[in-house]
């Protein structure tokens, strides 16, 4: 039977002259529809899950690129707001923006905007900033803490030092577990129920040529991430991670003076600026998801990678599951001919 639009409404009204296998159909469809309401019904009635309306947000790597869409985004949106990150000259320019942000925004109260240069890599640092951040406070912890800081040195593995890999471990994933570790530490001692928000990247979901140095520790940010998010049951703390595409920011300049071109070629040339990214990041957050996506691609490794994590939308998430394996196979065929012909290219020196 050859079904036509017209002919799933008649069916859902009159089951009773279906066969077996049609009424088992039109109740599976049935219920796959419902599914997909589920998750977008709860979080209607749950709300905004992530108001920082009056909070003090903390955001490491605030300076420039994500850390900087997120920090204007919270000023937007009524928060108090602290950036760390190394250098002085684009953290004031950020607290700057920040204030225009408010301003623009006519939030109806006085909204505290600082700025600490601090090496989060450094483990005094990164607790040195924290202690700073909370003077403005009474000394009380901030009520989230956003982990932006990270960077990316992609190369082919047998021309990356082992000093490369060495330093995005320290950044990307030391520098987000100093500042993590020490901010829930305050939490739970004084009983706040606050949020964690870490940032992983596509690339915390899939590998491929060129990132042998810098995916391992974004995929370390997700294991993180995952046991946090059960752990802090305990304490009534939220854990969230997002994961991000390309985004045109000075560090994505920076990655293309050492990017191969085979790497290039795989993970094309779409993307979106820091600002775009820290909307979608926050929607996601505001809808209380555990794992964030901003573009198809990613959200679509994250469907094909879920193991045992929060789904963003149960009836979605079962449809991506179902195709997942087969666009896995091709994107893993597709990967492989382009780094095979690029081998090829390599031998004739045509590169």
């Amino acid at each position: 039977m050859v079904w036509s639009p017209a002919d799933l409404i008649w069916s859902l009204t009159n089951r009773a002259q279906l066969t077996v296998f049609e009424a088992i159909c039109a109740n599976l469809f049935l219920a796959l529809i419902a599914s997909m309401g589920i998750t977008p019904l709860y979080n209607l009635l749950k709300g905004n899950q992530f108001n920082v309306r009056g909070k003090h947000v903390y955001v490491t790597g605030g300076s420039v690129g994500l850390g900087r869409g997120v920090a204007l985004e919270l000023a937007k949106h009524g928060a108090h707001v602290t950036i760390v990150a190394r250098k002085e000259a684009p953290l004031k320019e950020t607290v700057e923006l920040m204030k225009k942000e408010a301003a623009a925004a006519k939030n109806p109260f006085e909204q505290k905007f600082h700025w600490i240069s601090a090496d989060v890599t450094d483990k005094e640092q990164a607790i040195r900033a924290l202690d700073e951040a909370s003077v403005h406070f009474g000394g009380k912890v901030p009520d989230i803490i956003m982990c932006c800081a990270g960077t990316s040195i992609p190369k082919l593995f047998v021309e990356a030092t082992t000093d490369e890999f060495e330093y995005q471990m320290k950044l990307n994933y030391f520098g987000t577990l100093y500042t993590v570790h020490e901010s829930v530490k305050r939490m739970v001692e004084t009983g706040i129920k606050g949020k964690i928000v870490l940032t992983s990247s596509t690339m915390g979901l899939v590998g491929f040529a060129g990132y042998s140095s810098y995916a391992p520790t974004k995929y370390a940010l997700r294991g993180l991430a995952e046991c946090l998010r059960n752990e802090f049951l305990l304490y009534g703390i939220g854990t969230h991670i997002y994961y991000p595409g390309t985004m045109f920011s000075p560090g994505y300049e920076n990655e293309n003076l050492t990017k191969p071109l085979v790497t290039r070629e795989i993970e094309g040339s779409t993307g979106l600026t820091p600002r775009e990214a820290a909307k979608g990041m926050m929607a996601g957050l505001r809808k209380g998801q555990f794992t964030i996506t901003t573009d198809f691609d990613t959200n679509f490794l994250r469907v094909a990678g879920k193991g045992v994590t929060p789904s963003t939308n149960i009836g979605l998430d079962y449809v991506l599951g179902l195709i997942a394996p087969f666009g896995a196979t091709w994107f893993l065929w597709e990967t492989n001919i382009k780094v095979k012909n690029f081998g090829k290219k390599l031998l004739k020196n045509d590169i």
